[in-house]
């Protein structure tokens, strides 16, 4: 035991971390967020031209943030097996539509720079 006296109160709650899942949500928010700025910020610098064609560009952060909460519950050690397959299977469809997501989005991207088509 400390020497320190207990400062919790009865009506007082403590602190909880929040879970993997929300933190992998909360940086998916965050990733979608700094996308719309520069998407927005974008024609004040470029003679007020949007980019045209990027909409695939905008399925990469869920997506990336979908895969990341299906590998860490299909890593989970309290997940039965059933679980552990289907997020296998959700994490595979992921990683194929994030491949997809990108083979449209980034020659479009480049087309608006001068490059790509």
């Amino acid at each position: 035991m400390t020497d320190r006296p207990d400062n919790h109160t009865p009506g007082e709650e403590q602190y909880t971390p929040a879970s993997p899942v929300k933190r992998i949500l909360a940086w998916t928010g965050v990733a979608y967020m700094v996308g719309f700025v520069v998407l927005n910020l974008y024609p004040f610098f470029n003679q007020g031209i949007y980019l045209a064609g990027i909409a695939p560009l905008f399925a990469c952060p869920g997506i990336a943030g979908m895969f990341s909460i299906a590998f860490y519950l299909a890593r989970h050690p309290d997940s039965p097996p059933s679980r552990k397959v289907s997020m296998a299977l959700l994490a595979a469809v992921c990683v194929v539509g994030f491949v997809i997501s990108l083979y449209l989005g980034v020659p479009a991207l480049l087309a608006n720079f001068g490059g790509g088509q």
